[in-house]
């Protein structure tokens, strides 16, 4: 007797455990299975492509969704909002076949009846795909997320994981001082952008070199693989759903890729492929499909991207533009010539001929110079254009043989006690050795471009960007000691921010300890 009580006793206390980790993941609902999240009272970390985006289509309030693989990670939906004036999430599946995207947006639509745009990439990578096909390689896949039967919920519900990787930190970061309840800005989520440099030093370590291989051609057996891809995975959502817009897009690869595709021998194949597959969804009327892949100002820049495939988010931005205004879209009227274009380029460009490509020190030198195509603005020359009221103190300007002010030459240290004076304070409200100018960024300025040169002694670059309330959204510091007297490119990205901002850039050391006859000199100081 005493053992039964003991059994039922343990029972007991066991199912009580599990009822209570039970209750606390489904009333916090880290994977949004079940409901929202309460972003009132705790803040949820988007980091889960897998186990999150299938609760993000299903609860959520939106009307757009972008998709895709990491080609589409550095989309801005709060850019993508403005221009398409939708409310948008962000659901990539980094390395996703085209099943698992259409799966997710076959979800959402069943699930959210106010969808109506999907923006989508028809990653290039994945043509030869079978329709079938799953990324398996990111360990278990949690299907018990996916489908709708309630008895495999327990691999969620008590998930040892979700539970104190997730819950019991979620619960914890609850009681904190200053703690801030809400959710990873889908303009975030999954974004990779900062995490990598750009250009042909970063990509290229050896120069590029042209392989002439004997090409393979398309084959009616890989046709008939592609076809049932296309179908069942890009063209029949659409069918199915004839009052939502489908805005599908080629994945724009640097020419790096194309010259693999050369040495592999598929480079004939590949452009054969995307020819049958343009063939195949152009007839779809609410499909609108669109390849960049002639842009070859920016294929061939490397400068745009951080390895063969990859492209900065500077390139997401004008895809967002050129989509919505219809620009590079393929449709049954101008297909075949498009194509044509595209193979007579890359089937006789020169690969060997980027090597020696400038790579910009500043990464996103790149977007300054593709900026007026985004915004319709000219760059702002802020030493020589009359929009614009500059100070300067402690400083003198150089011109040229034309007489237009070319350099900004900064003298001395600032007088700032560095224990009683907050640097950001004083260069905004006391003084500053150098300029300071006032732009707004509202006119269609998202980059504060300049060189910098340490000449003697202390001399160092500090720039800081102040909004109207005084908040530093952008700055470069960089510290005498870590300088050497070569010319520096320096930009700060601007992008996310709006309206007047304040630049002080400050070339003298920073408080009284410095040199007197510490020199730095700027240049080349642009808004683009």
């Amino acid at each position: 007797m005493k053992a039964k009580n003991w059994l039922i006793g343990w029972l007991i206390i066991v199912g009580v455990v599990l009822s209570v980790f039970g209750f606390w993941v489904y009333k916090i609902d880290p994977f949004f299975h079940y409901h929202k999240p309460d972003i009132d009272s705790y803040f949820y970390t988007l980091n889960n492509q897998r186990s999150q985006n299938d609760g993000i289509s299903k609860h959520f309030d939106y009307d757009a969704l972008i998709s895709g693989t990491s080609m589409v990670e550095n989309f801005r939906t709060s850019e993508a909002g403005k221009i398409f004036g939708c409310s948008f999430i962000k659901v990539a599946y980094s390395g996703g076949s085209y099943k698992e995207i259409n799966d997710n947006i076959e979800k959402a639509l069943e699930a959210n009846d106010r969808l109506k745009l999907v923006i989508r990439c028809l990653d290039m990578e994945k043509f030869y795909d079978a329709f079938d096909v799953m990324r398996l390689d990111l360990g278990d896949y949690p299907t018990y997320l996916y489908d709708n039967n309630p008895f495999n919920d327990v691999e969620y519900l008590w998930n040892r994981d979700v539970i104190f990787g997730r819950v019991y930190q979620m619960t914890l970061d609850n009681d904190q001082e200053g703690f801030k309840p809400g959710i990873t800005k889908f303009d975030d989520y999954s974004r990779w952008q900062s995490s990598y440099v750009f250009g042909i030093d970063a990509i290229r370590p050896k120069d590029v070199t042209k392989t002439d291989k004997e090409q393979i051609h398309l084959t009616g057996e890989d046709k008939e693989v592609i076809k049932k891809n296309i179908d069942r995975n890009v063209t029949s959502v659409a069918d199915e759903h004839p009052d939502v817009d489908f805005y599908y897009f080629y994945s724009p690869y640097s020419v790096l890729s194309w010259n693999e595709w050369r040495a592999a021998g598929t480079l004939y194949k590949m452009l054969e492929a995307e020819a049958y597959i343009t063939e195949l969804i152009v007839p779809h009327k609410n499909i609108h499909l669109f390849s960049f892949n002639n842009r070859t100002d920016i294929t061939t820049d490397l400068n745009n991207y951080k390895d063969a495939p990859h492209y900065a988010c500077w390139i997401n931005s004008l895809m967002l533009k050129w989509m919505h205004d219809g620009q590079y879209q393929l449709t049954e009227d101008n297909y075949n010539e498009y194509l044509k274009q595209e193979y007579d380029f890359y089937t006789t460009f020169d690969y060997a001929s980027v090597n020696g490509q400038v790579d910009y020190e500043a990464d996103f030198y790149a977007a300054a110079l593709l900026n007026k195509e985004l915004t319709g603005i000219d760059p702002l020359d802020v030493l020589n254009d009359d929009k614009v009221d500059v100070f300067i103190n402690g400083a003198e300007y150089i011109t040229d043989d034309t007489g237009r002010n070319a350099i900004v030459i900064c003298h001395g240290a600032l007088e700032r006690d560095y224990n009683t004076d907050l640097l950001t304070d004083y260069l905004m409200d006391k003084g500053f050795i150098g300029i300071k100018f006032d732009v707004n960024l509202d006119d269609g300025y998202n980059y504060l471009c300049f060189d910098g040169q340490k000449i003697v002694d202390h001399g160092m670059v500090t720039a800081y960007v102040y909004d109207k309330d005084k908040n530093i959204v952008g700055q470069v510091k960089a510290n005498y000691k870590n300088l050497d007297n070569e010319v520096h490119q320096y930009v700060i990205d601007l992008s996310t921010i709006s309206g007047n901002v304040t630049v002080v850039l400050n070339g003298g050391y920073v408080d009284y300890t410095g040199s007197p006859d510490s020199n730095f000199q700027f240049s080349n100081i642009y808004m683009y």
